[in-house]
């Protein structure tokens, strides 16, 4: 019995099937992954402060909230005439809280209703942060008997904050380069850099409450209230990524 030789279109399907299986078993190279150093840079610039920022308030209690209310717009009318008067102005000061409400307290387990209790905050700001002690002192006078904060700032903060932001990322290239040659390999070029955090910090912020600030005013020290502004610091933080060679 004669044995037939393979047709044309056999020999055809049989080495593309061979030229299939050579081609799944190539082995691809890839290359390395590049080598890479993380860091975070921190720069922190401070600066004199020249501005103030002062927020307090005039608090009055009564039986019914009408006279609570009165007396209070009373006391704050002279406190803001005070205060323009003492070297601030009316467009500096704005209204930052005003409440009303009703004390109450337990007598034998029993709530009994107290006086009414009106509060009006208000905000100053200074262009010249000098003036804050007599501005202090001068709205004591006059009636306020609550001091929230005194916050001391700068009025131009951009070039601080370059300054800072310059030395985070030079601060970043230094603690890259030294792991670099601690691992001993080269620092390579920047892949990647992000500022993640950038704050101010060392505002001077002053609190008290009605009692001390009415017993300032009553034994007369108010009137030389000692103030020191200090320093603004400016912090940028930034995380960037180097390539080693």
């Amino acid at each position: 019995m004669k044995i037939k030789k393979p047709t044309t279109l056999v020999l055809m399907t049989a080495t593309a099937l061979f030229c299939a299986l050579c081609t799944s078993c190539i082995v691809r190279q890839y290359p390395a992954d590049e080598r890479t150093v993380s860091v975070r840079g921190t720069g922190s610039v401070s600066v004199e402060a020249d501005r103030a920022i002062i927020v307090l308030s005039v608090i009055t209690t009564a039986r019914d909230a009408g006279t609570a209310a009165s007396q209070n717009a009373e006391k704050m009318a002279q406190v803001q005439n005070a205060v323009i008067g003492a070297g601030g102005s009316q467009d500096a000061i704005s209204t930052e809280n005003y409440t009303i409400y009703q004390e109450y307290e337990y007598v034998k387990e029993r709530r009994v209703a107290g006086d009414y209790r009106v509060s009006n905050e208000i905000k100053i700001f200074l262009k010249n942060k000098d003036l804050a002690s007599t501005i202090i002192d001068a709205a004591i006078a006059a009636g306020a008997n609550a001091l929230s904060s005194l916050t001391f700032t700068v009025s131009s903060p951009e070039l601080a904050i370059k300054q800072a932001r310059t030395a985070a990322v030079q601060n970043a290239q230094e603690s890259a380069n030294l792991i670099a040659g601690t691992a001993g390999a080269q620092l390579g070029k920047v892949l990647k850099i992000e500022e993640i955090d950038r704050q101010n910090a060392g505002n001077l912020r002053v609190t008290s409450n009605a009692d001390m600030m009415s017993a300032m005013r009553e034994s007369g020290r108010g009137s030389a209230t000692p103030v020191q502004s200090g320093k603004v610091t400016f912090t940028v933080t930034v995380d960037a990524t180097f390539a080693l060679k």
